[in-house]
């Protein structure tokens, strides 16, 4: 249940329908306008007690809102043999360097061609149907590190030695680099323990506009949805109302271009959606090639560009060369092997594809 306060508002020009209200409110959710329509229309909305079918209503203040968003559809995801970059692999778990514009599982209108359907070949499963709600990316505001994905039905025995691929954490679709898959029940368990306990180690490689100041920073804030486009995160003053706290860690490796670009590595305390690269755009040194949060060519043509037409153009063409991707990539992976004794500690590292150490000694060359 929700109050409308004069925050609310006051933050949306004094009138605010109720649909709008219910998509502010519910801004830690990846539930779209129309479907939240579609919510009220089929009369899952109640105002003062009161079912209401009419999304334009313009809430008051005082007014309580209860809410039953109507669930996303079923996906279908169907095995495809798809070539996969593993690392590692044992009867428990599976290492992947996810390359670039891979998507992890299936969304709508993007059901083909990701990781979960290779998964799906690789492992010898058949086709399944994933509820909207088992999809990291259709639930609210999933992080990073709460994949959640599972690609078989749990076991109606309950054996702990069916394989059962699970998406445990994700990437972004441009981000390349290391994610580890869980093949039992058992490993996702323990898997999903040591994200929520924080024990598992990343590491990531970024190329950032400008040289972030100090050169050894801990960034602290909230993130949660943009409310302008919620199709993006934003930061919050840390420990306020909005968003989930996050805390990120990094350290400049090399100055390049002339002190107008960065070679950075991250590491996370958390793993929130876009963390690091919400973070850079907070610190005002957004990520190369990252045009949703401030890296975009127009951005990185400026700053690095300086002005100079033969600077200008050799910009240009590094942006192509990322296909307009954030240059992020996810060097290191730790973490405790599920089953095997004595806790052991498996540790993996990659170096970044060859579009990135292609811009990268671009920029080491003054372009």
């Amino acid at each position: 249940m929700f109050s409308v306060s004069e925050l609310d508002l006051k933050d949306n020009g004094q009138k605010l329908r109720l649909d709008a209200f219910l998509s502010n409110k519910l801004s830690h959710q990846e539930t779209s306008r129309a479907r939240l329509q579609s919510t009220i229309k089929q009369g899952r909305v109640l105002v003062n007690g009161t079912v209401l079918t009419k999304a334009s209503y313009a809430v008051k203040v005082g007014d309580t809102v209860e809410c039953s968003v109507l669930p996303p559809p079923p996906l279908r995801a169907d095995p495809e043999d798809i070539d996969l970059d593993i690392v590692y692999e044992d009867d428990d778990v599976i290492v992947i360097n996810k390359g670039a514009d891979m998507v992890m599982h299936p969304a709508p209108g993007h059901t083909s061609g990701t990781m979960v359907n290779a998964l799906l070949h690789h492992c010898g499963l058949e086709s399944i149907e994933l509820d909207g709600n088992d999809t990291g990316s259709l639930v609210a505001d999933r992080d990073e590190d709460q994949g959640g994905v599972s690609l078989m039905p749990a076991s109606s025995s309950g054996s702990q030695n069916v394989i059962r691929p699970g998406i445990v954490h994700r990437l972004d679709k441009g981000t390349t680099g290391l994610v580890v898959i869980a093949k039992t029940d058992v490993a996702h368990a323990s898997l999903s323990a040591q994200f929520k306990d924080r024990t598992v180690n990343r590491t990531y490689l970024s190329l950032t506009l400008g040289v972030p100041t100090p050169s050894k920073a801990r960034i602290r804030t909230n993130i949660g949805r943009d409310f302008r486009d919620r199709k993006k995160m934003a930061a919050f003053e840390y420990a306020c109302t909005r968003g989930k706290s996050a805390a990120s860690n990094y350290t400049v490796l090399e100055t390049l271009a002339s002190g107008t670009a960065a070679l950075v590595s991250w590491k996370l305390e958390t793993g929130r959606t876009h963390q690091i690269r919400v973070h850079a755009k907070h610190i005002r040194h957004p990520l190369f090639g990252d045009d949703t949060y401030g890296g975009s060519v127009s951005s990185a043509t400026r700053v690095i560009g300086q002005g100079k037409s033969a600077r200008i153009a050799q910009v240009h063409k590094l942006v192509q060369v990322l296909n307009n991707r954030p240059a992020l990539h996810a060097q290191t992976l730790g973490f405790e092997h599920p089953t095997r004794p004595n806790k052991e500690r498996l540790v993996f590292s990659c170096d970044p594809p060859e579009d990135f150490a292609l811009v990268l000694q671009s920029l080491r060359h003054e372009l």
